[in-house]
C-alpha cells in the first residue's frame, strides 16, 4: 500500500493596509480595526484585490519592503481627467460627423 502523504499546502490569511503614509499590518480581516473596515470591504470587491503566496517570514518582509517603495497609485481624479477627455474627444467627433452630414446634405 502506498503511503498518503500530507497535504503541503497551508492556508492563511492577512492584511497589508497603507493610509496616510502608514503601513500596517493585520493577521486576519476580523484584526482590522472597524474605521477600516468599509474600506477593507470594498477593495476585496475591487480591482485591487490579490492574492499572495507568503512563503515564510522573509516573504512578509519582502512584501512589505515592495510595498513601501511602490509608487503611488494613480489617484481618481487621474481616472476623471481620462474620462472627461475620452468624453470630448467623442463628442467632437459626434460634432464633426454631423457636421460633414449637414454640409453634404445642405450642398445637394
Amino acid at each position: 500500500m502506498r503511503e498518503v502523504s500530507p497535504n503541503p499546502v497551508f492556508r492563511s490569511t492577512a492584511v497589508l493596509t497603507a493610509r496616510n503614509g502608514k503601513i500596517r499590518y493585520f493577521r486576519s480581516p476580523d484584526e482590522v480595526p472597524a474605521d477600516l473596515q468599509r474600506d477593507l470591504e470594498k477593495a476585496l470587491h475591487g480591482d485591487l484585490t490579490a492574492n499572495v503566496i507568503l512563503a515564510d517570514e522573509g516573504g512578509q518582509k519582502y512584501l512589505q519592503a515592495r510595498a513601501e517603495s511602490a509608487p503611488p497609485a494613480a489617484s481618481r481624479q487621474n481616472w476623471r481627467r481620462l474620462l472627461v477627455q475620452r468624453l470630448a474627444l467623442e463628442a467632437a467627433g459626434a460634432a464633426a460627423v454631423a457636421m460633414a452630414l449637414w454640409l453634404l446634405v445642405a450642398s445637394r
